[in-house]
């Protein structure tokens, strides 16, 4: 039985957006780490030593701090406006910092989604005349299969096949997730492993054939007026 399955289009797009979204804030959170804020720390140096000059000379007031402010702003081009408690030095230095933690954030998070959604676009999982195997090079026979856990299947959709590899004692295993890939194919792909490997292989899930079964059979009851009565 030969089935491939390949990424799941929305899954893989989810990634890709949150991954892009991150970046983004990374990139302007660099531009005003990096030129916006420190490009407000002249302004805030002058604002903070024309005021120690002002209160180091007694014959000197609030007057003649902001006539002199005006005249400086003028000469550089700044605004006129007084700085204000959030735009002192200290105050952009700290803005500048936070800055640098949100790049960090931004790309730790960022750039392992869109390389993951870059790897995982061409990706696959398949089923052989008699295995499985996927685009990363893993591959296994059906009898080298010892079990078939189920424990994440009803809640995240992923099986997990553990198989005896070609290494003296070694073990491996196999991802099915119908999340990740196309969720119609995968099934099928776990419906045929379970139809060719001892039912006891199968733990902390019954098998998809079975659960078939039941419903068909509960279905059938429920239109049978004898089964009912």
């Amino acid at each position: 039985m030969n089935l491939r399955a390949h990424p799941e289009r929305i899954f893989l797009l989810k990634y890709l957006a949150i991954g892009m979204i991150c970046c983004a804030f990374a990139v302007y959170a660099a531009y005003d780490g990096f030129l916006a804020y420190p490009a407000e720390l002249p302004r805030a140096h002058a604002w903070q030593k024309l005021q120690a000059e002002i209160e180091a000379d007694p014959t000197l007031d609030r007057t003649d701090l902001v006539a002199q402010w005006k005249t400086l702003a003028k000469e550089n081009d700044w605004s006129a406006k007084q700085i204000r408690k959030d735009d002192t030095v200290s105050a952009i230095q700290n803005k500048i910092y936070w800055q640098y933690a949100f790049i960090v954030i931004g790309l730790s998070i960022g750039l392992p989604c869109v390389i993951w959604y870059l790897t995982s676009r061409n990706s696959w999982i398949e089923s052989t005349e008699d295995g499985l195997r996927s685009s990363n090079g893993t591959e296994l026979l059906l009898d080298q299969i010892y079990r078939f856990d189920k424990k994440k299947w009803e809640k995240k959709g992923i099986g997990v096949v553990h198989f005896k590899n070609q290494v003296p004692n070694g073990e491996g295993t196999f991802i099915l997730d119908d999340l990740k890939f196309d969720r119609k194919i995968t099934d099928e792909i776990v419906r045929w492993v379970e139809s060719k490997i001892p039912q006891e292989m199968i733990v902390n899930g019954k098998p998809e054939n079975l659960k078939t079964e039941t419903s068909t059979e509960n279905s059938s009851d429920a239109g049978d007026p004898e089964a009912n009565s």
